[in-house]
């Protein structure tokens, strides 16, 4: 439990920083927000075929589940 307090405190910490940091550079909460967004898209579309693997990885994993599970001994 203190392990996954910590990680949230970090995250949340880290989290408070940048938009502090775009506060101060920019002036307001709004255009800090923007920033912070763009930011966020770049990660997105960079990791956009990470995200795909792992979608079919997580596809395989689960077809895997359902023949060992079906009830067929043939599998």
């Amino acid at each position: 439990m203190r392990l996954l307090t910590a990680i949230l405190v970090v995250l949340c910490v880290g989290f408070l920083g940048v938009m502090g940091f775009y506060y101060f550079r920019d002036g307001s909460m709004e255009a800090a927000g923007a920033n912070l967004d763009e930011g966020l898209e770049k990660v997105d579309t960079t990791t956009k075929p990470l995200q795909e693997s792992l979608g079919k990885v997580g596809e395989g994993v689960k077809d895997t589940i359902e023949n060992a599970t079906d009830g067929d001994d043939k599998t």
